[in-house]
């Protein structure tokens, strides 16, 4: 009789039922009204976080699709955990899509907003109580009354996830219609000016550029990014990737694609910028290399260009930023060509010019990976023009024409041989230690070289011209190297 009597108490009468629901139905409208003031605010995530936060009185952070955290709300402000790695976030991204509603990885629930397949954004709510989950998982009724803190929490969620879509998507297409106009205006600074309307014609330049939040009138260059092997990642548009690294160098930007290449015009990365606006070294092209008297190419790892045989892609050069985030938000090491530095934008077409001769000898190298600057390119500036690659075909054919060929009949690597020791200046030793072979193997080879070429490899004129007949075999049109032939690489 006392546990029927127990049990009665915990039955709310009608009028207490009724006052609950009301309250509950109060606040569910009092929500939504906040979420929908917020969509208007001057920043919705952060709003959609703090109405969460309000309501569920749990911290909240809301997320972009690559992690980064785009508002927070909670005690103290500390409403996120460390961030998830690439793994984790994948696992939790695949998992999330194959349930309805949040989804909950340890301390956390996790809330997709997403829009026909494509994640915009992500919602995280910090639960460690559990205070989100049914007392009885058994019974999930137990713990439902209205008014309670668990009522309607999880449809609290997925209403703000819904708000935040909505807010992400219109963003989205903004930024869609902003690239298309800053497609054009690339397309349009990347043409050289009529001399007859060259004044005006920056006018309406800087204009536009005005327009969509660049300034155009201080220091550029060119970038030309090709991603390794030609592909860019499938799961991203190639204009986000391009603003996600720009955006972790703090470097503005226009960029457009051309084939597979994106073509940036960006201005200095912050940290390249003094405190009064001026650009600083090495982004003022200012010379930060040793140079060959021979070739006038760069040695590896003293100036900017990255990727080299002795050098990791980056490692150790004033250039290692800028290609690192190109290798981060794309998961792997790209060819980037660097285009001379300019103050002006009529000068722009000649920086892209460069940026794309940079670009094709990067790619001809045995590693096509790294970043060269213009500056660095020494020899290559004469040679990996159109013109200047048809050219370089013919002096590389008088020259070492029979090397290449008994190269590419016998798999000999006489080529790569003869680069190697003029780099090291004639000099056996280095060279065969260079080639890990033994002096007697070396002195073979190089017997050989004399044979096949009829060249002495004594004479100053003739080394000069073998080792830029070498060198313009990277780049030569068309391509005059063996099927997976090496040679000495920037």
């Amino acid at each position: 009789m006392g546990d029927e009597a127990s049990a009665a108490d915990l039955v709310p009468s009608d009028g207490q039922a009724r006052v609950e629901v009301e309250g509950a139905l109060a606040r569910e409208y009092r929500f939504q009204a906040a979420l929908s003031q917020a969509l208007v605010g001057e920043s919705p995530e952060h709003g959609i976080a703090e109405v969460l936060h309000d309501h569920l009185g749990l911290g909240v952070a809301v997320e972009d699709p690559f992690g980064r955290v785009l508002a927070q709300a909670g005690p103290d402000g500390a409403a996120t955990q460390p961030r998830l790695t690439r793994a984790q976030r994948d696992h939790l991204i695949d998992a999330a899509r194959r349930v309805s509603g949040p989804l909950r990885v340890r301390d956390r629930l996790a809330s997709l907003a997403v829009s026909r397949g494509t994640l915009l954004g992500l919602i995280l709510v910090q639960d460690p109580e559990h205070t989100l989950e049914p007392a009885d998982k058994k019974d999930p009724d137990t713990d439902a009354r209205p008014g309670s803190p668990r009522a309607g929490a999880l449809h609290a969620i997925g209403l703000a996830t819904g708000a935040l879509s909505l807010h992400l998507l219109h963003r989205h297409h903004l930024a869609r219609t902003e690239l298309r106009l800053r497609h054009d205006l690339v397309e349009t600074v990347l043409l050289e000016c009529d001399p007859d309307d060259l004044d005006a014609e920056i006018e309406r330049r800087i204009g536009r550029a005005s327009a969509l939040s660049h300034d155009l009138t201080g220091p550029h260059r060119v970038l030309a990014v090709h991603p390794r092997h030609g592909r860019w990642p499938g799961d991203q548009a190639v204009g986000d990737l391009m603003e996600h690294a720009a955006r972790t160098l703090d470097m503005s930007f226009l960029g457009t694609l051309r084939g597979q290449t994106a073509i940036l015009v960006c201005g200095p990365p912050a940290a390249w910028l003094a405190g009064s606006g001026t650009a600083l070294a090495p982004w003022t092209g200012e010379p930060t290399t040793t140079t060959h008297a021979a070739t006038g190419t760069a040695t590896p790892g003293t100036g900017t260009g990255t990727g080299s045989a002795t050098d990791a892609p980056g490692s150790g050069t004033p250039w290692q930023l800028v290609h690192d985030a190109f290798t981060h938000v794309l998961h792997d090491a790209p060819a980037v060509g660097v285009g001379g530095y300019v103050d002006r934008p009529e000068h722009l077409p000649r920086s892209y010019r460069e940026a794309m001769q940079a670009l094709t000898v990067r790619t001809r190298q045995p590693d096509p990976t790294g970043l060269i600057a213009f500056e660095d390119l020494g020899l290559y500036r004469l040679l990996a023009t159109p013109d200047g690659r048809r050219q370089a075909g013919a002096f590389v054919q008088d020259w070492i024409g029979h090397l290449l060929a008994y190269d590419n009949d016998r798999r000999a690597g006489l080529v790569h041989t003869l680069g190697i020791y003029l780099d090291h200046g004639g000099n056996y030793d280095a060279t065969a230690a260079a080639l890990h072979i033994h002096r007697s193997t070396l002195r073979y080879r190089l017997q050989r070289i004399r044979e096949l070429t009829g060249h002495d490899l004594t004479d100053t004129d003739t080394r000069l011209n073998l080792h830029v007949a070498v060198r313009a075999a990277v780049i030569a049109e068309p391509p005059l190297l063996p099927a997976g032939g090496q040679l000495t690489s920037l």
